[in-house]
């Protein structure tokens, strides 16, 4: 159903002229821990996912990286108890790339929009990366 609906959006935006003007996203920043709770269910936890889609984004590809070990240890510091794991990207990786393909410029404007960005060196995505700026 809301993979239909999208596409009918994505085709009336291509019928307007205007798929190359669209980015769209959607994300939640809701998870949950792999371990139950004790009463068989999951309690919050650390983690993202995003959709995003447009005329220029550069689709096709899964961001990020996915954790080859889930066990708690002191030689992984991704993993927590209870099945909570660090994400390895921050949550506004996606956003700066997608800023940039708004307009904003790396600086102070940036600042104001992502305040946090700087806390991530080569943790986020830039437009370039996320978008083929050229179709």
């Amino acid at each position: 159903m809301v993979c239909q609906l999208m596409m009918t959006r994505e085709n009336r935006v291509k019928t307007q002229g205007l798929w190359n003007n669209v980015t769209l996203v959607q994300f939640s920043e809701f998870a949950r821990t792999l371990d139950p709770n004790t009463g068989d269910g999951s309690d919050h936890a650390w983690g993202a996912n995003h959709f995003h889609f447009g005329g220029q984004v550069a689709g096709g590809k899964v961001r990020g990286l996915y954790p080859d070990d889930f066990v708690q240890s002191p030689s992984n510091p991704l993993a927590l108890s209870r099945g909570r794991m660090v994400p390895t990207y921050p949550w506004d990786a996606m956003w700066k790339g997608t800023a940039e393909w708004f307009g904003v410029d790396d600086g102070a404007e940036m600042l104001k929009v992502l305040p946090m960005h700087l806390n991530f060196p080569n943790r986020t995505y830039d437009a370039a990366e996320l978008y083929d700026l050229f179709v």
